[in-house]
Order: C-alpha cells, then structure tokens, then sequence
C-alpha cells in the first residue's frame, strides 16, 4: 500500500509538472493582478499611440505579452517588463511562435527599477496608484514621448485623445494618450 501511494504522489507530481503555464485572469502579480487587454484594445492603444517601425515601445508589467507582440507585428522594437518568470517564459514562446523575437524582448523584473529611458511608447494597463508611483520616471523622459493607458488615467494629467472601442466591450474598453511636454522656459 505504501509503495502504491509513493507511486502515485510522483505520478500526479509529474503530471501537474509537466503541464504547461496557462495565465488566469485575476491571478495576483507583485503589485498588480494580471487581467489581459483585449486584442481590440491593444491595438486601438497602439493606434492612438500610432506605433511605426521606428518607436521603441515597452510595457511596464507585460503579462502574457500581447502588448509588445502587437508592437513588434508592426515592426517596432518593443521591451516587456515582468515580475512573473512563468509569463516572461510564456511571453517569449508566444513572440517565437508570432515570428517577432527578433523585435520583441521579454525580462523579468520589477517595473519600478525598470529603465524606460529609451521608450519611444509606454503601452501600460496599470492601477491609478501605480501610474503614479511611476510618475517621477514619466517625467524624466524625453519630451513627445508618448504614453498609452488602458481604461486607468495617470492622476492629475490630462490625457491628449481618448477612444472607446465598440459598442460590446463591458470593462477595460478605454484608451487613453498622454505626450511628455518639452520643459517650460
């Protein structure tokens, strides 16, 4: 009987180890849950921001990588930060499969310690409180920087353009578009 239940407990051990991450709507982060944008936000954030192939765009808490796989579809580098090694895993299997890893680089990390200096875009899905934790970093970065938020203002800014996608979407259906301004004289 004992040797059954060792057996068993390596057996079951095995199989929920060879089981492959699946990301969870909802499931806590560091300082964030994660919950995915939507393929049609992400890509009317990426709109607003009107994303070429020249911009360097980076996605403080990037998840799954969907953000920063759709910048790199259309041909800009792009850089996902992540707490979570099983999503930094998974976001560099999916930028393989897209055939975009050559643009799109994943590291797991904290997004307060990250250096967004080179951001050309910010493409974020944040808490109001962490945009704002975030804020001294904003306003360190070049002037015509550009920020895309989904449905989350970043307090006290005004955002330059704000769009809605369809008529269908009942949460996180908002983004928004802030510019760093030159420094007054």
């Amino acid at each position: 009987m004992r040797l059954l239940v060792v057996f068993l407990t390596l057996t079951l051990g095995q199989t929920a180890a060879q089981q492959p991450f699946k990301p969870e709507s909802g499931q806590a982060g560091k300082d964030v849950v994660w919950v995915p944008t939507s393929p049609a936000l992400v890509e009317k954030m990426l709109d607003l921001a009107k994303v070429t192939k020249e911009d360097f765009v980076i996605d403080l808490g990037s998840g799954d990588g969907r953000m920063v796989i759709a910048a790199a579809k259309r041909g800009a580098r792009a850089l996902g930060v992540e707490y979570n090694p099983e999503m930094v895993k998974l976001s560099r299997q999916l930028a393989q499969e897209a055939g975009v890893a050559d643009r799109a680089t994943f590291v797991e990390g904290d997004m307060y310690e990250a250096d967004i200096s080179k951001a050309t875009v910010l493409a974020l899905f944040l808490l109001p409180e962490n945009l704002r934790r975030l804020e001294p970093k904003f306003r360190a970065l070049p002037p015509g920087t550009r920020i895309v938020v989904n449905t989350f203002g970043i307090p006290e800014w005004t955002a330059e353009a704000t769009q809605t996608i369809g008529d269908d979407c009942v949460s996180w259906c908002t983004a928004m578009l802030y510019r760093i301004p030159a420094p007054a004289k």
